[in-house]
């Protein structure tokens, strides 16, 4: 049977009657011109011996050469066994499916399943959301987004001057697509093709304060801010814990008659709770803090706007009004604490496990646990870490740092006996 005899003339000058007609295409291809004018294209075939139609669709909206390509679909379908008008209900079922996919409904499911993310950090993943990537794709079909929606996005946020933030939303987008794959609502990871799309800026680390600049510090501190903000500053000194920590500590999360600060995991990074020893000076600075705030949940409440606490820009201003502005922040203080007590030999894994860089060990029955681990030590340590702040202060030279506090020390040898024993 000769095939694709119509042309697109002899179509359009079809013209209704008293009976619908039929114009052959070949190929089982057929117009039907219905008494109304429309015209109608199907695609006769036949499945299992019984004789069928499948709908195409309406002449001019499904042109010739697209009704010509869909028989051909449907004439390989056939040949499969397989029913074109049974596979077009699937796919049309699947489309729906993926339209209820919307795309912030599964970005908002996705962020709810990270429940190891801490508060901090789920807040910052729905910020730049919320401000970036829902105004745009928010109200898309998830399967319907690609690399050309997404590329957009992240070069205004490099062109806006933040490239850190650029790279991490494509960061996240990746993880998303990712779940939503797993979900079975996508095929494909589109934010494969955006790598490389961004520069990745030189870190800029929290650099630490040297050894020589630390007493010229802390003799000074106590005259730059208000008490509530000085004090918080020399806490961050002596227990060089991340400033959110810190600064929304609440009274609850300390037992001051044991000396112990239990971080609770959700304002840690690593979502585990997280132990600080407090030294004899931060005991000092916590109960004069306690006289000031003590009738508060937490330590440190901010008296602009009742209800929240200090940010870390109020803890900054402290250190910019020390003329430390640009070059050394609140952070900084666990690299200081890092780089002289590694001068000093403290053993490593201690002061990791203090800085809560530890890791869980997986499959491990104790890894709920592992916070608690070597307090014994991690008690001496940050005494002496308090101790060796003192001795700046007092204007001890780094040799006599390292003769009382150093690798062959008494106050060494104290800690490694109890090692030891732990």
């Amino acid at each position: 049977m000769a095939l694709n005899i119509l042309t697109v003339r002899k179509i359009e000058a079809a013209k209704p009657r008293d009976k619908a007609y039929s114009l052959q295409d070949g190929g089982s291809l057929f117009l039907r011109v219905q008494t109304n004018g429309s015209k109608l294209w199907w695609y006769r075939y036949r499945l299992g011996g019984a004789a069928k139609i499948f709908s195409i669709g309406a002449f001019p909206k499904v042109t010739l050469e697209a009704a010509r390509t869909d028989r051909d679909w449907a004439r390989g379908l056939v040949r499969e066994g397989r029913d074109p008008t049974l596979e077009r209900r699937i796919k049309i079922a699947d489309q729906v499916e993926q339209n209820d996919h919307i795309f912030e409904t599964v970005a908002r499911a996705w962020m709810k399943s990270n429940t190891q993310w801490s508060e901090g950090y789920a807040n910052q993943v729905a910020k730049y959301f919320d401000k970036d990537i829902f105004p745009k794709l928010g109200k898309l079909p998830f399967a319907a987004v690609k690399a050309s929606h997404l590329r957009p996005i992240v070069q205004a946020v490099v062109d806006r001057g933040a490239p850190t933030v650029a790279i991490l939303i494509r960061q996240w987008l990746s993880q998303l697509f990712v779940y939503a794959s797993g979900q079975g609502i996508c095929d494909s990871d589109p934010t494969a093709l955006l790598k490389g799309s961004v520069k990745r800026p030189r870190v800029r680390h929290h650099p630490p304060l040297s050894w020589q600049e630390i007493p010229n510090f802390l003799n000074r501190v106590d005259d730059a801010g208000y008490r509530i903000t000085v004090i918080a500053v020399r806490l961050m000194a002596l227990t060089y814990v991340r400033t959110a920590e810190l600064r929304k500590a609440h009274w609850r999360e300390f037992d001051l008659d044991n000396a112990i600060w239990i971080v609770p995991a959700g304002r840690m990074k690593m979502r585990d709770p997280h132990i600080v020893p407090l030294s004899k000076q931060a005991l000092v600075l916590l109960k004069e803090l306690h006289t000031l705030t003590g009738g508060s949940e937490v330590l440190f409440p901010s008296f602009r706007k009742p209800g929240t606490v200090i940010s870390a820009t109020t803890l900054n201003k402290v250190l910019e009004r020390m003329g430390y502005g640009g070059r050394f922040s609140s952070h900084g203080f666990r690299s200081t604490a890092t780089t002289l007590l590694g001068l000093l030999s403290y053993p490593e894994n201690r002061v990791d496990l203090q800085l809560a860089h530890s890791k869980r060990k997986k499959d491990s029955s104790r890894a709920p646990y592992d916070h608690t681990k070597y307090v014994a030590s991690r008690t001496i340590l940050m005494q002496d870490w308090a101790d060796i702040l003192d001795a700046l202060a007092r204007g001890a030279a780094l040799s006599k740092i390292m003769e009382d506090f150093g690798p062959l020390s008494k106050r060494r040898r104290a800690l490694l006996r109890t090692i030891e024993r732990e």
